[in-house]
């Protein structure tokens, strides 16, 4: 028997509104397959979702309450499905490690626990593990991806192989990778800031920006715009 069947036409008028949000939030970002799991989750925990467009720092975070407010789980709207769900998955890890491991100032503090230590591996690889499928993921993100979670990274985007695989899964852009272009070429970035490109440090690149000579990093990933000059 599959694991994850179809959703049924969700009975709306019985529907908690927040539920009804995120359901709506989600049925075009996540696989439809993977959808039911995640509703469940957010009936059971109460967090609030938020898509949000485009940030070029990271793909989602989860904010601990504050005052008597809820959570917060954040993704980018822009990662194509597959990306998003894992992306989702990840964030809803820390919120289990935040359940488990935070107490109030007046209490006898725990054992710090470090943001992607063990126990958020640990929680990342159970929330994970039921839609490691091919009813969910292509089979060739499936296999790295199995692999991947052995160890998670902080980021997705920091196993390269994973993050490449993905990243074939994009809508169609402008702009090359950060990678493909020669060392010495001038670029752009979106925001229209021109840079030099330099050599190779360890994980990224070392450019230039011409306005005034600051060096900044960029990841090997990262899609820029080739310049003239």
């Amino acid at each position: 028997m599959s694991l994850f069947q179809p959703a049924p036409a969700p009975a709306l008028e019985h529907d908690d509104p927040s539920i009804l949000k995120v359901r709506s939030l989600l049925s075009e970002q996540i696989p439809s397959v993977a959808l039911p799991a995640i509703i469940d989750w957010f009936k059971t925990h109460q967090v609030i979702l938020l898509v949000t467009w485009g940030r070029k720092s990271k793909s989602g975070d989860f904010r601990p309450p504050k005052k008597g407010s809820l959570p917060v789980i954040s993704v980018n709207k822009t990662l194509n499905r597959y990306a998003f769900l894992i992306t989702l998955v990840h964030e809803m890890a820390h919120f289990h490690v935040f359940e488990k491991h935070y107490k109030p100032a007046f209490l006898k503090r725990k054992r710090r626990v470090q943001p992607h230590g063990k126990e958020w591996k640990e929680d990342f690889r159970q929330l994970m593990n039921p839609f490691l499928t091919q009813e969910i993921f292509p089979e060739k993100i499936l296999e790295v991806l199995d692999r991947h979670m052995n160890n998670p990274k902080a980021s997705t985007y920091s196993d390269p192989h994973l993050a490449r695989l993905l990243l074939e899964f994009d809508d169609p852009v402008s702009g090359i990778l950060m990678e493909e272009l020669s060392t010495g070429a001038h670029f752009t970035t979106s925001s229209g800031m021109l840079f030099r490109k330099e050599e190779k440090l360890r994980r990224r690149y070392r450019c230039l920006r011409l306005k005034d000579r600051k060096i900044y990093l960029f990841s090997p990933l990262a899609r820029v715009f080739p310049a003239e000059t």
